[in-house]
């Protein structure tokens, strides 16, 4: 895992999206434990309320479960809900590709073709 102590984003969430990234790339599988938050807080070198933190928001989200005494499970994710959490993530870079060739003077002609040379490229 990685944390960048400068980037201007909090240290849970950090930990919070890479996770939340895992699992929803299906790299960490339904059940699968969490690493311990002691444990993580110690590779890290983070405190234990920042590692928890992280944690919580995971569950609010519905990502994760806690178990006491055990620490934190993936939970099963539903397909349609994978499915609209890639969606999101795919408009927020989108807008974000929009909004940098508008800066550019990029024609939208121009964006599409880049747009679908891309496409192109991953076939």
């Amino acid at each position: 895992m990685k944390i960048l102590q400068n980037s201007g984003i909090p240290i849970y969430q950090q930990i919070a999206e890479q996770f939340r990234e895992d699992i929803l790339s299906g790299r960490m599988k339904q059940e699968e434990y969490l690493p311990s938050i002691r444990g993580l807080a110690k590779e890290l070198r983070i405190s234990v309320i920042t590692t928890m933190k992280a944690y919580e928001e995971l569950e609010k989200q519905g990502l994760v479960t806690a178990v006491q005494g055990k620490g934190y499970y993936v939970n099963a994710q539903d397909s349609e809900m994978l499915k609209e959490q890639h969606m999101r993530k795919m408009e927020e870079h989108l807008v974000n590709a929009i909004s940098a060739a508008r800066i550019a003077g990029i024609s939208d002609k121009e964006l599409m073709n880049v747009l679908d040379m891309l496409l192109k490229t991953e076939e």
